[in-house]
């Protein structure tokens, strides 16, 4: 699993073409709510984390982990040895 750094600069990426907003806006500690990120794009945005990093995560992962930052600290360790 690639350092937490580099799965923050892919999740704000992806969120930012998914929910067209400029990336050099959103910092880790965004919420993915105040993004504007609803349930239907949550679950689309899991979705490709998982074909990117090849693991699986469950639905309400970003409800439970409610930041970029959060998220991407949670994956990064999920799959440490």
């Amino acid at each position: 699993m690639p350092p937490t750094s580099e799965i923050e600069r892919f999740c704000t990426a992806r969120l930012a073409a998914m929910l067209e907003i400029d990336e050099a806006g959103i910092a880790p500690m965004t919420s993915f709510a105040s993004l504007g990120l609803d349930s239907a794009a949550a679950v689309h945005f899991v979705l490709e984390v998982e074909q990117e990093y090849g693991v699986e995560l469950y639905p309400g992962v970003t409800q439970d982990y409610p930041t970029i930052a959060q998220f991407a600290e949670h994956l990064a360790g999920s799959a440490a040895p």
